[in-house]
């Protein structure tokens, strides 16, 4: 009796003039990469409330696993962009887990991205970018968790042209830029960055590349305002 009733309002209503009641879509999970702890949940869930068309958002962090409701046709994509722009990136169903991939060269080029030493003394006067809040990157070639970081800031900087990102070189811990890192910031292990707001005041210091205390020290920096 039910199924009948169902098949009538399907194929009836609309004849009487009837609205039929829109169909609930089925909740979209995905797996979300690049989740250290559980301090990065709060990031991850702002940045998916923010996604036009996306309701409800849920992640259980341990498990790496996000749960949004979202219509029939959404477009994915805007959540892959969104969370890339953050830093992380979202595998959906059917698709191969990968880590956040480096921008391309070309894009790359466009960003406030540079160099400030490969390897000489970092004048910081110098380096902080006026108007822009800065984030010193401390990095080596042979530190993975910087390569991974680097591609992070690029994704951050694409979606916040307000953002400069200047790249120290520290080798081997053997030339002048690591010394003077250690002697005058304390640097004992990599990846290890410095923020300072768009007047130039730093704001904090984060070693280890954790993610969630990066974007903190970032939206501490844009609430100092001056830019």
């Amino acid at each position: 009796m039910m199924v009948r009733r169902a098949l009538f309002a399907v194929f009836c209503a609309p004849l009487l003039g009837l609205a039929l009641p829109l169909l609930a879509a089925e909740p979209l999970k995905f797996t979300v990469v690049g989740i250290d702890c559980a301090a990065c949940a709060p990031p991850i869930l702002k940045t998916l409330k923010g996604v036009p068309g996306v309701k409800n958002p849920k992640l259980d962090w341990k498990a790496g696993i996000a749960t949004v409701e979202v219509a029939d046709g959404f477009d994915r994509e805007k959540i892959r962009r969104a969370l890339q722009d953050s830093g992380y990136e979202a595998v959906f169903p059917g698709e191969e887990r990968k880590e956040l991939q480096p921008l391309p060269a070309e894009v790359r080029r466009t960003l406030d991205i540079a160099s400030a030493s490969d390897g000489e003394r970092v004048d910081l006067a110098k380096t902080i970018v006026p108007g822009k809040i800065t984030v010193i990157d401390y990095w080596a070639e042979w530190c993975s968790p910087c390569h991974l970081l680097d591609a992070r800031l690029q994704h951050l900087v694409l979606a916040n042209p307000r953002l400069a990102v200047r790249r120290v070189n520290i080798g081997k811990w053997d030339n002048a830029a690591s010394k003077q890192a250690t002697k005058e910031f304390g640097l004992e292990a990599l990846p290890y960055v410095r923020v300072y707001d768009a007047r130039g005041k730093f704001v904090g210091a984060e070693t280890g590349g954790m993610w969630d205390k990066i974007l903190k020290l970032v939206e501490k920096a844009q609430a100092a305002g001056g830019a």
